[in-house]
């Protein structure tokens, strides 16, 4: 009868087993967590039932229950004990699964066999066993109850923690956990009788049938529960507690034990090394949390952190502003000096602008070259000063661009403010300061406050900035840059009145608003970058109507628009050389800014040279509007000069105008350019201009711009073709 117990036994465990090995399997595809606390269950029912064959072995052959040899003993106490840590470890790994805090795989066998160790220690002192407690074998039995305690605590807490319509297999394995534990002590104080032996049998059997039937019912997929401070601080700390009592038990009973000591020791050294390690984990975990949000270059708060900080400012009802920095042509700074230099500057504007901020101001740096202030308790007029104070201080900043040491930065600042109880959120002041903000770029304001015209021209603004981007986009498609014209005005000598060139000027068809003109859009072009992709339609437009004049009779000069960022890009000479394959590129002059020429010195001295090597002429157009240093003209290869209308308007009207582009002349002819006057509109500038020595003329005087059809109307009314 004992046999066919023990067989009965056997069997109902190793069937279990395969139960949960199956279930394993089926797990593959699974997360990492829970994939790997199926396999420790399956280890840990593997191991029990390795070690229940090895029991019924002696039974078979006729031996006394629990009167095997000391070697089986110790294999059978190490076996089973080793199973219910792989049990606690799959407890432990399901935790992880749904618990972001937990610790790694290595750490909760630390913590196991620490708490282990430390209950071990405490049965020593408290429990008094049939043989002192002395024997090894003995010892065994206690690590081996010790870690049955260890695996209840865990099942009974992860049953705690489950919601309560999903505690029934947890509560069923905790309870077949305790029957365990609850025979395994009775066997330990009271020996191997027959009746205790059966019910430890039993006990095993209910276990394994208990994490079979578990492993048969449908996953359960939880949130994140809230044991991360009980699973992690307190329970790493549960060891050294209980080394701590075995160690100060041993000290106090009348007959001590040197197993209780070494547990204790050994406890307390696993609990140690863990809650180093905790300590360890906290510092990374708040040193990733500061770094998720902070900026890594200035240090100071992130957009992530600074919206934190910005909603609930929004939250508290009471007024606040928020002001949105961005400096002034910062891509030219990476273009022309490199990233380190304008991570230089980002870094020293950062240091500048903290300095003036009030406290409890709150400096971010948003993304790029955009810096954000949130200012608790500042009404309109605080806000705008604070905005006048940042402007000095980013004005101040000096950086090493290259060899040369950049005093002044050019910045833009929008303010928004919130009276707290105007129900605006944090995004949406935000927002508003960024409208104030492109208003303070375009108008060249320096500071800008949010109100309702502003906001109006903002939205207008990214309204005309999406519809530029489906006009002329990567995605808009091949016939999308029809919606962008090309408008020709004439260039007139005045030594015979004859028309000699034209310039090439875009429209823009808008859908909605019209014929647009270029000041209307081309600024919102070049900040979505898309200058290039316009220039290349414009070019090649020209040219093929350029081809189409001559075709007619009309030797023209054809003069093309270049910005200042596509003059240091290599596409414009690729551009360039497509345009000489289908014309004479000594009628095409292509016209450069001063701001463009000063942007970058050296890269657009050397891309002028290239131009110029390539048959095409070069015009500095603009003159007198930017910064140029005139010593700089000398090397330039240009062939023209154009005067601004700025200049030309007001020379009939005002003597030190008038002497200023006589003066401008006179230095480009020493040069040996052409002087180009544009914005003529009267005959009375036209014969002032002409009298300076002036060669060519340009404005609504000789007509406006033009499509190409209309503009050779204009020409065969005016001069017959040469055939």
């Amino acid at each position: 009868m004992l046999a066919a117990l023990i067989v009965l036994r056997t069997l109902v465990v190793v069937a279990s087993f395969l139960v949960v090995a199956r279930r394993a399997s089926r797990e593959s595809g699974a997360r990492t967590q829970v994939r790997g606390s199926w396999r420790s269950y399956r280890a840990g029912l593997g191991l029990l039932a390795a070690s229940s064959a090895l029991e019924t072995v002696p039974v078979l052959l006729g031996q006394s229950v629990g009167r095997v040899g000391l070697g089986l003993v110790l294999v059978l106490r190490v076996t089973s004990t080793t199973g219910c840590f792989f049990l606690y470890h799959g407890i432990s790994r399901w935790y992880r699964a749904h618990d972001k805090g937990r610790p790694s795989g290595r750490v909760d066998w630390l913590v196991g066999i620490s708490c282990v160790l430390g209950v071990a220690g405490l049965a020593n002192v408290v429990l008094v066993v049939p043989d002192g407690g002395t024997g090894l074998a003995q010892q065994l039995r206690i690590v081996h109850v010790a870690s049955i305690a260890v695996l209840l605590s865990a099942v009974a807490f992860f049953a705690l923690t489950m919601p309560r319509d999903l505690r029934g297999r947890s509560t069923m394995v905790a309870a077949a956990v305790a029957l365990v534990l609850v025979t395994q002590v009775v066997y330990l104080l009271h020996g191997p009788q027959l009746g205790i032996v059966l019910a430890c049998w039993t006990a095993w059997a209910y276990l394994a049938v208990a994490y079979a039937i578990a492993a048969c019912l449908p996953a359960v997929t939880l949130g994140h529960q809230h044991h991360r401070i009980l699973s992690v601080p307190v329970v790493s700390s549960a060891g050294l507690v209980l080394g701590l009592v075995s160690l100060l038990g041993a000290g106090l009973v009348p007959r001590p034990t040197h197993w209780a000591l070494w547990f204790g020791a050994a406890a307390i050294a696993g609990s140690g090394v863990r809650l180093v390690r905790l300590v360890r984990d906290l510092a990374d975990h708040d040193r990733a949390r500061r770094q998720a949000r902070t900026d890594d270059l200035t240090g100071l708060a992130n957009r992530r952190e600074f919206l934190d900080h910005l909603r609930r400012a929004a939250g508290e009802g009471a007024p606040f502003a928020v002001l949105l920095l961005d400096l002034d042509r910062f891509k030219e700074v990476n273009d022309q000096h490199g990233h380190a230099a304008g991570d230089e500057l980002l870094t020293a504007t950062a240091i500048r602008l903290g300095s003036v901020l009030p406290h409890p101001a709150l400096l971010a740096r948003l993304g790029g070259d955009e810096f954000a202030v949130l200012l608790p308790g500042a009404d309109a007029a605080e806000a705008v000063t604070t905005a006048g104070s940042m402007l000095a201080a980013v004005s101040r900043v000096d950086v090493v661009l290259g060899s040369v040491v950049a005093h002044t930065v050019g910045a833009s600042v929008g303010v928004a403010t919130s009276s707290g109880s105007d129900g605006l959120s944090g995004e949406e002041l935000l927002r508003r300061a960024d409208g104030a903000m492109y208003t303070a770029k375009v108008g060249g304001l320096g500071v800008a406050l949010h109100d309702e015209v502003t906001d109006r021209a903002w939205r207008s603004r990214v309204l005309l900035s999406e519809e530029l981007h489906d006009a002329l986009g990567v995605d808009a498609g091949p016939c999308a840059a029809d919606a962008f014209e090309v408008h020709y005005q004439p260039q007139v000598s005045l030594v015979d009145d004859e028309v000699v060139g034209v310039e090439a000027l875009v429209r823009w068809n808008h859908p909605r608003l019209g014929l647009l003109a270029p000041g209307a859009f081309l600024d919102v072009l070049e900040e979505r970058g898309m200058m290039p992709a316009l220039t290349v339609h414009v070019a090649r437009r020209a040219v093929t109507d350029l081809a189409a004049w001559r075709a007619a009779g009309y030797d023209l000069r054809l003069s093309i628009n270049t910005s200042s960022t596509y003059l240091s890009n290599p596409q414009l000479l690729e551009l360039l050389d497509e345009l000489a394959e289908g014309t004479d590129p000594s009628r095409i002059v292509v016209e450069v800014t001063e701001t463009s020429l000063m942007n970058e010195p050296e890269r657009a001295l050397a891309t002028c040279r290239d131009i110029t090597a390539r048959g095409f002429s070069l015009s500095i157009d603009d003159f007198g509007t930017g910064y140029s240093s005139l010593a700089y003209l000398a090397n330039l290869p240009a062939t023209e000069l154009k005067i601004d209308r700025a200049f030309t308007s007001r020379a009939l009207v005002d003597d030190r105008i008038t002497a200023i582009v006589a003066g401008t002349v006179d230095l480009a002819h020493h040069l040996g350019l052409r002087v180009v006057a544009e914005g003529v509109e009267d005959t009375g500038t036209l014969e002032l201009l002409r009298g300076l020595g002036i060669e060519e003329s340009q404005g609504y005087l000789h007509s406006r711009p033009v499509p190409a059809g209309e503009f050779l109307r204009w020409l065969r009314g005016r001069t017959p073709a040469v055939v």
